[in-house]
């Protein structure tokens, strides 16, 4: 067998494994994330996942590497109005499809220190990039002078926490009328 055949097999192992360990943590949590679990749900051997892995948190850590490894780029022809209708839409998907309801909870509910301060720590690197949108907006006067970046992130990604929270559907109507409320305060 090639060098390179024996790396593609292995690449396909560990995104087999990764992909386990993901949707696990979408469903139920990273609690329900371990070594055992993974290997029931992809009847891989639990030593080839040792041979990846050589523990839960290592496995956690490589799982949400993963699913954050999708960089974001914001289009930048877009208004302020549209890019945050666009942010919005784009958080509902971080949310919905990569980190899921099971990681939200489990960070909500404190459940998993280790892996909620390792999410955490993700998290805010993303927002990070949407408060200096801000920043940036707020220079060019397209948005109020003092507003704190910082509170305008929690603002936006709250709202689609907490639609989601509620089991209601968030879809391009629904950004609008977040919007719609928040603009008047944020709008120059």
């Amino acid at each position: 067998m090639t060098v390179e055949r024996r790396a593609t097999r292995a690449q396909i192992m560990s995104d087999r494994i990764l992909d386990a360990a993901l949707e696990l943590m979408r469903e139920r949590g990273s609690v329900a994330v371990n070594i055992e679990a993974v290997a029931a749900s992809t009847g891989v051997a639990k030593t080839t996942i040792y041979r990846r892995y050589s523990n839960r948190s290592e496995l956690l850590q490589a799982a949400v590497a993963r699913a954050m490894d999708t960089s974001v780029e914001i289009p930048d022809h877009l208004s302020t109005y549209d890019t945050f209708r666009w942010l919005l839409g784009e958080a509902r998907t971080m949310i919905e499809d990569v980190v899921g309801r099971g990681t939200i909870a489990s960070i909500l509910l404190q459940d998993d220190p280790e892996f909620s301060h390792l999410l955490r720590s993700l998290t805010r690197a993303r927002a990070r990039t949407l408060s200096t949108l801000i920043e940036d907006r707020i220079a060019t006067g397209d948005l109020k002078p003092h507003l704190d970046p910082i509170l305008v992130t929690t603002l936006l990604l709250g709202a689609v926490l907490g639609q989601l929270v509620r089991g209601a559907d968030v879809n391009e109507d629904w950004a609008d009328q977040v919007l719609s409320v928040l603009w008047p305060a944020l709008a120059a």
